[in-house]
């Protein structure tokens, strides 16, 4: 696979991720003099001649330049560290962002339990101090009450996650498994394992029982200690698949 330059590979990139829309990266590809130079004849001529106004034309693009010029790898570690930067800025794509960890979580990236279980989870389904069932419903002084009650600790969280990706503590393929979980590499040690979110608080070794109690402040307030089986109705609340549940029990009850 050819390596291009770093602004052409950038830009492959955000047209996939959908940062850049179908009709820039047309424009793009007909005005970018150096592009002709660094493609081959054939594969400038197949992105000037690709008719970008037909339907599905973005899926067909897309898959065009992961099959030709995108190491699939490469491009889920800028994805994963594109979110996590985005979340660090704290702006108004957080909430979003922090649900996506939770989706992403679900989808087999387990080295996102505490910013998915804990942080997404908990903006997808509101406690139960707050009389709405979904962020949709909240007002914005309760979303903004919400955010904030998760830090300093979310800041922290997130740049945790980003350490372990840029010094390859966590490798991704880019790549799923046979039932579409996104496979990776995890070279964390036990302790940079350790939850910041989720502290033990009663274990039963003959019956692989285990109650968890959130450090998360507003969960506090809740005055409920999040057993599994609370959780559980959490995650039921969200409406997942029953593969979310068995994880998240499996993950509870170390079996």
């Amino acid at each position: 696979m050819k390596k291009l330059p770093r602004y052409i590979e950038q830009k492959f990139y955000e047209t996939i991720f959908g940062t850049v829309a179908l009709e820039e990266f047309e424009s793009w590809v007909y005005s970018d003099k150096e592009l002709e130079t660094i493609l081959s004849e054939d594969e400038y001529l197949e992105l000037i001649s690709f008719n970008y106004k037909k339907n599905g034309a973005k899926c067909e693009l897309v898959n065009l330049l992961i099959d030709r010029y995108i190491d699939l790898a490469e491009y889920e570690k800028w994805r994963m560290l594109n979110l996590l930067y985005a979340a660090k800025n704290k702006d108004e794509k957080l909430p979003d962002i922090l649900r996506q960890f939770y989706d992403l979580y679900c989808k087999g990236y387990a080295f996102l339990n505490y910013l998915g279980l804990g942080y997404g989870l908990t903006v997808e389904v509101p406690p139960s101090n707050y009389k709405a069932e979904t962020w949709e419903g909240m007002s914005e002084t309760e979303k903004s009450e919400l955010i904030e009650s998760f830090y300093p600790q979310l800041q922290s969280d997130i740049e945790r996650a980003i350490t372990w990706i840029e010094n390859g503590k966590i490798i991704l393929s880019g790549k799923a498994d046979e039932i579409g979980h996104y496979e990776y590499e995890d070279l964390r040690t036990e302790k940079e394992r350790e939850s910041t979110v989720w502290t033990e608080v009663e274990r039963d070794d003959t019956t692989g029982f285990k109650a968890f109690e959130s450090n998360l402040e507003v969960l506090k307030e809740e005055k409920k200690r999040l057993t599994t089986t609370a959780i559980s109705k959490r995650v039921d609340s969200a409406k997942r698949n029953d593969n979310t549940l068995n994880k998240l029990w499996s993950w509870l009850t170390g079996k």
